[in-house]
């Protein structure tokens, strides 16, 4: 399940000598954002339930349980259990919850960046913010498109032209600013992974900030 949407596999065949799960079924688990899991006794002994359960975990998603019966859902990650004998407007409501997104709403959790006007801010201990103009993407496919608007960092501003991508699948950003500050530009290239938010910004983490890690907000300007 993504913001806005629901997505949606069928195991077809369920050969039961392939330790892995369908290709169709392990794409979607790569794609959504939260995955809904009904769960009983009978799913628990289910092989093939228990690896795409094991899946989604190792890709990090977010599980909503609704359980059918007392028993146990599974453990580890990210994992919210709704009360016994609880009905479809209380899993829906725990959806809208944990994707932090309105229905239709396109900025919530795993949210779609799209061309428009973007500030993306940084929570670096000196200050730092872009106000830029993401352009349309090649053919509107994952990318190139083009970044035009103002770099501000511990006090400097400058100009900045570059290019971005973004990957749906994985909800990640890939901003690759070049930024004039002084007399050489200076170019970078950042790797955002969504992480959440509302229907006003996006939260994100630098994926290359190991030895300093950073927080991102990123806010798209309405207009209209």
């Amino acid at each position: 399940m993504r913001a806005g949407g629901v997505r949606i596999a069928v195991d077809e065949v369920r050969e039961s000598a392939d330790p892995l799960p369908a290709e169709s079924v392990l794409q979607e688990l790569g794609a959504c954002d939260l995955v809904v899991l009904v769960w009983s006794r009978g799913a628990s002994r289910d092989r093939h339930v228990r690896e795409q359960c094991e899946y989604a975990a190792s890709f990090g998603k977010a599980c909503v349980v609704r359980p059918l019966d007392v028993t146990a859902p599974p453990g580890g990650g990210d994992v919210e259990r709704l009360p016994l004998g609880c009905g479809v407007r209380e899993v829906a409501a725990s959806v809208r919850r944990r994707l932090g997104a309105r229905a239709g709403d396109g900025f919530g959790y795993g949210g779609v960046v799209g061309p428009g006007s973007w500030t993306i801010e940084s929570d670096a201990r000196y200050g730092e913010s872009l106000t830029v103009e993401l352009g349309p993407l090649v053919d509107g496919s994952a990318g190139p498109g083009s970044l035009t608007g103002t770099h501000r960092r511990a006090g400097l501003e400058g100009r900045v032209v570059g290019c971005w991508r973004f990957g749906a699948a994985a909800s990640r950003l890939d901003p690759e600013p070049e930024s004039a500050f002084g007399l050489r530009p200076v170019r970078e290239v950042r790797r955002l992974q969504l992480l959440g938010g509302g229907d006003r910004f996006l939260a994100a983490e630098d994926l290359h900030g190991i030895a300093d890690p950073r927080r991102y907000r990123l806010t798209r300007e309405r207009r209209g």
